[in-house]
């Protein structure tokens, strides 16, 4: 039958984020032994990085969903990846968290993807909480990583811990909310004496606690105010309400590969952490029924498998609900918990919880299932897209034939990874995350869906127009027994604004050419237009008169007035001084201040051009920019590289330009060669 639904307030969603490397995936797994479900799948994190690629790579690349008990109250661990390339997952499930648990290496410190990600979840009114991590190691920094915390994000930054140190490691915390000593496995001791030293970074630490809760509560604010320090029962009392509102942000420490101090976590997060009851939320609980997919994934045995958070309402095993995009029921059969990729079935869930399910239709990353198929007004989160782009090209005709369904699937999986069409060219790219990201997407297509694909650089979307008027006349007159062939067309071609693309204008008179052919020297015009007399690339913004031709009654046809059409255009285009376009990105780049000089260095070398600048809150320049997309191929990679990650950027098409005839002569001599 499987596990009864739990109840809303015993739940606790739990998005557990930073940086790669701070041991996001240990710490998950020891929670999990803790709670007396220790893994049996191999080395390492196997609950969470149960994917080959994960295996090889040592680190996580998806998010993974870890359920399980604790005194009473489900857990659900959604461990996200914290790569720089591999953050498309953590946007998606922002909305089914109700916590993020952000675990800091705290022989390193505070590090870009901590940055970025709390920044989500700030934009996104989650409450976090901090478990400082690697306290078995001797160069792990308690009091720096706390002042540079502070310093980052405020006084709302509350130290509840402090770590007790042997010669072996850590071996307990001062608890200084309570104001005791715990030495672990979990001894409390509240008349612990610590000596001088310790006690006085207690005493300080414990002051910036009171000082991050009252702010919470005007009335106990006003008493700190006047030298009336609360009491631990008063400041107990607010705590919980105050993450919930995240008015300050509790800091835990120990260490994840010992277990140290991971029980307090666990205790905290069921007593303190909001459960979805509690925690702000875009929809009212007792609403109709509202599905949200943080995560869509396949497994080799089952197929795919939706990640369901009940927004709203509660959902039971067979019920049947609409997705919101497509406009598809879809039937819930076996509903399940997942522990990595053990399947736990249960026959329903309520409001705030997580849950999975298998073999839906069509049913993706960020949809909505509701009963009547009526999106409510819900702002959904979506990763930052990516801007190394590049086209996957089949390595066999067979795999040409499973490619299309290989990228649905795996986009399904992945909508982080980004796709464009130019209409003009007839060319698809894929935008991704980074190098890292093509790789593991094209191990993740073979061994999923057998495809072997390659990558190739995105093709840059040239294009040709001109610069004068011109006329010519195309002939098309052949005699090959019975009926010939025989157009001819007179037309005149002159610049068009950028961005007007096309225009055709009939000014036949006297019947040179019939009305009905007409249509049939436009056609021949367009495809021509389709290649351009210097590089072969589309022509755009070409205005065209056809003004004068003639016809044969027996011999003219559609066809022979389209090869008219062609080869008017080819005379005439070659007389009006064609040019090459190339096209250029509009940039935004958020960039710490003391490397904004660097950027803008780098900007210039790539032809860029600075459309201006804007100072943020937060110590870092806003920079407007244009460059050529030609010199833009890897600037996502070394941008991130020049910022240390802590550099933000949006990339997007701005417009077709004339590009400088150094560079047009070297790009038409390297396709001379093809072209030969």
């Amino acid at each position: 039958m499987g596990e009864q639904a739990v109840p809303t307030e015993n739940v606790r969603n739990v998005l557990v984020l930073g940086h790669t490397g701070t041991g996001k995936s240990t710490l998950v797994e020891a929670m999990l032994a803790a709670t007396g479900h220790t893994a049996a799948h191999g080395e390492g994190c196997p609950t969470g990085d149960h994917e080959p690629e994960e295996r090889d790579r040592g680190n996580s690349l998806s998010l993974a969903l870890a359920s399980c008990t604790y005194d009473g109250v489900k857990l659900n661990l959604l461990d996200a990846p914290g790569g720089a390339e591999a953050l498309g997952d953590a946007y998606p499930a922002l909305l089914a968290a109700d916590t993020a648990l952000f675990v800091i290496d705290a022989t390193v410190g505070l590090q870009p993807q901590d940055e970025q990600l709390w920044r989500a979840c700030a934009e996104w009114g989650i409450p976090r909480v901090v478990f400082l991590n690697k306290f078995d190691l001797d160069r792990a920094r308690y009091q720096a990583t706390i002042d540079q915390l502070r310093e980052h994000y405020g006084k709302v930054v509350a130290p509840v811990h402090l770590p007790l140190h042997s010669p072996e490691g850590i071996t307990g915390v001062v608890d200084l909310l309570h104001c005791c000593v715990v030495e672990f496995p979990g001894d409390r001791r509240c008349d612990a004496e610590l000596e001088e030293g310790l006690r006085e970074q207690a005493n300080a630490n414990r002051e910036a606690l009171i000082e991050s809760v009252v702010e919470n509560d005007d009335e106990l604010l006003e008493r700190y105010l006047e030298g009336d320090t609360p009491s631990t029962e008063e400041i107990a009392e607010l705590f919980a309400h105050g993450i919930a509102e995240s008015g300050f942000f509790p800091v835990l420490c120990g260490s994840a590969s010992e277990g140290h101090g991971v029980e307090l976590l666990l205790d905290f997060l069921v007593e303190e952490s909001p459960s979805p009851a509690e925690a702000p939320h875009p929809l009212p609980h007792d609403g109709p029924t509202v599905l949200y997919v943080a995560k869509t994934f396949s497994d080799q045995y089952v197929g795919r498998i939706n990640l369901l958070r009940v927004l709203s309402g509660a959902v039971r095993s067979d019920d049947e609900l609409v997705c919101t995009r497509t406009g598809d029921r879809e039937r819930l059969h076996a509903l399940f918990s997942l522990r990595g990729r053990d399947q736990l079935p249960v026959t329903g869930a309520n409001a705030g919880d997580i849950v999975a399910v298998a073999k839906l239709h069509d049913v993706a990353t960020g949809d909505l299932l509701t009963a009547d198929g009526a999106a409510p007004e819900l702002t959904l989160p979506t990763a930052p897209p990516g801007f190394h782009r590049v086209s996957l090209e089949p390595v066999s005709a067979g795999d040409d034939d499973k490619l299309s369904m290989a990228l649905q699937r795996i986009r399904a999986e992945d909508p982080s990874i980004g796709t464009s069409v130019d209409e003009i060219a007839g060319t698809r790219t894929l935008s991704f995350a980074g190098p890292i990201h093509v790789d593991t997407t094209i191990a993740r297509m073979r061994r999923k869906y057998g495809v072997e694909v390659e990558a190739q650089p995105a093709p840059v979307s040239y294009l040709e127009t001109i610069r004068k008027q011109a006329s010519g006349i195309g002939k098309h007159v052949k005699q090959t027994g019975g009926h010939g062939q025989f157009g001819v067309a007179h037309i005149r071609i002159q610049p068009l604004p950028r961005g007007e693309e096309f225009q055709f204008e009939d000014a036949v008179v006297g019947g040179a050419i019939p009305r009905g052919l007409i249509p049939s020297v436009e056609k021949g015009i367009r495809e021509a237009m389709r290649t351009g007399p210097l590089a072969g690339y589309p022509v755009v913004d070409v205005g065209v008169t056809l003004y004068d031709g003639k016809y044969h009654s027996v011999d003219s046809s559609d066809a022979a007035f389209q090869m008219a059409g062609i080869l008017a255009f080819r005379d005439a285009v070659a007389q009006a001084d064609p040019v090459l376009l190339e096209p250029l990105l509009a940039l935004e780049l958020t960039i710490p201040d003391d490397l904004t000089g660097a950027v803008m260095a780098d900007l210039s070398s790539r032809r860029g051009r600075i459309l201006g600048t804007d100072t943020t809150a937060d110590s870092r320049t806003l920079v407007r920019a244009q460059a050529p997309e030609s010199e833009l191929g890897t600037f996502a990679a070394e941008y991130r590289a020049l910022t240390g990650g802590r550099g933000e950027l949006t990339m997007a098409y701005s417009h077709h330009e004339e590009a400088p005839e150094a560079i047009a002569r070297r790009l038409l001599e390297q396709r001379e060669p093809a072209n030969a």
